[in-house]
């Protein structure tokens, strides 16, 4: 496949929405479609991949994956002539949550801005190495924060594409309550939340992903339960919106996924898995979960619940 020609905005497929909606699984499909790279949740790249030299999605090593280590000479002539240390504390000092309204209000000034726009063109040098290495026209990105998707607005040369990712709410709190090791970082223990904090998150982040409705950013919603339920329907539609051809999914068979290798540099532990993987929707809740967490947590996020057609009861 002949690369991006240089001219030529980079399509960034943006998945953005909650942690723990499916996003890794999602992103996936959307990489193994024709035309498609599946990079992962770049916005950990400095730190996961760069400084901590991490498991690849391909089960390599950061600094032994041949595609990373091109981008980087693409990008900058090699990792080496980057401070990862430096870009992982701007991108801490500019992509929080708190820093949603200074993206949106006009005529952010001072050094939040120049920190902005710093950042923004070394990433603008990341995404342009990625399309080069893996000559796709459509790069997909599982970053999911707002900020991120806030961020690569400002990232010259880019047509953003955002895919809003929202899946039921008591699936969400549950699965960030549970204890996991992850087999891509030596059994190591995945993050746990509180469920106020998650919920009130679902509701923040859900809110925030949508708001690019009102921008000139494309944007479209896809529910985790419909993906798992109609993949062929739901993965063509997403790819037609990325202006992808929608019948490159031979991948995707009755009721399961067939997951070719990619590089995404972080996301759920199931990134490094490959293979036939059943598509089948996770609602361990059900049971797991308390009649009166469950209660609570409908009444908190009922409006949310409503918006993305979750029924109450």
């Amino acid at each position: 496949m002949a690369p991006t020609p240089p001219h030529q905005p980079i399509r960034i497929l943006f998945v953005g929405g909650h942690g723990r909606s499916g996003s890794t699984l999602v992103s996936r499909a959307l990489g193994a479609a024709e035309g498609a790279a599946c990079v992962g949740e770049l916005r950990y790249l400095w730190t996961q991949g760069v400084a901590k030299n991490q498991l690849c999605g391909c089960s390599r090593k950061f600094r032994r994956c041949a595609f990373w280590q091109e981008v980087g000479q693409a990008a900058f002539g090699g990792w080496r002539n980057v401070d990862a240390a430096e870009m992982a504390e701007l991108h801490r000092s500019v992509m929080r949550i708190r820093h949603v309204p200074r993206y949106v209000l006009p005529g952010a000034t001072g050094a939040f801005a120049q920190r902005v726009h710093r950042y923004a063109e070394t990433m603008a040098a990341v995404y342009r190495g990625i399309a080069e290495v893996s000559g796709s026209p459509v790069i997909v990105d599982s970053s999911k924060f707002p900020t991120s998707a806030l961020l690569l607005r400002r990232v010259s040369g880019i047509d953003l594409r955002i895919v809003q990712l929202v899946r039921g709410p008591h699936g969400v709190v549950h699965s960030w309550s549970r204890v996991v090791r992850r087999a891509d970082k030596n059994g190591r223990l995945m993050a746990t939340h509180s469920p106020a904090q998650t919920a009130a998150e679902w509701l923040a982040f859900n809110a925030a992903i949508e708001s690019f409705r009102l921008t000139s950013t494309p944007w479209t919603l896809l529910r985790y339960e419909d993906f798992v339920a109609q993949p062929h329907r739901e993965l063509s539609r997403v790819l037609e919106f990325a202006g992808l051809p929608s019948a490159g999914t031979p991948f995707l068979g009755d009721g399961t996924i067939d997951l070719p290798a990619d590089h995404s540099v972080a996301g759920n532990p199931m990134r490094i898995r490959t293979g036939v993987v059943p598509l089948k929707a996770d609602e361990e809740w059900r049971s797991a979960m308390r009649p009166a967490r469950r209660r609570l947590i409908t009444a908190f996020t009922a409006p949310g619940m409503l918006r993305y057609g979750y029924p109450l009861r």
